[in-house]
């Protein structure tokens, strides 16, 4: 194996789950109210997250090591969105709670007219 070959097949992977990681922890580590919902651009993290996704469990033609660190991070970077999200909508809901704001009307249980 060539050294470009090893960068590329080892070396790469690794960085790139390595900033999987790091994303979590900030997902963990960062103050909720920074969270910002996907609004503009943000949407366009779910192409290269469907791709890895897709890549580990359907891609037949490439090695166990790449569909491996694929659905990795795959797996790492939805787990940082459910946890951002997950603290950010309770951090709301506790800032709510904390300012007696009551919480919006549920339209199930309102009766028909």
């Amino acid at each position: 194996m060539s050294p470009w070959d090893a960068v590329w097949n080892v070396g790469v992977p690794l960085v790139v789950v390595i900033g999987a990681v790091f994303a979590v922890v900030l997902a963990f580590s960062d103050p909720p109210e920074q969270f910002s919902r996907p609004r503009g651009w943000e949407w366009a993290w779910v192409g290269p997250w469907l791709i890895t996704a897709c890549t580990a469990a359907f891609g037949e033609d490439r090695s166990w090591f790449e569909r491996a660190w694929r659905g990795a991070v795959a797996l790492l970077f939805a787990v940082a969105v459910v946890v951002a999200v997950w603290r950010h909508y309770r951090w709301r809901w506790q800032a709510r709670r904390a300012n007696n704001v009551p919480p919006p009307p549920d339209p199930s249980a309102q009766p028909d007219s």
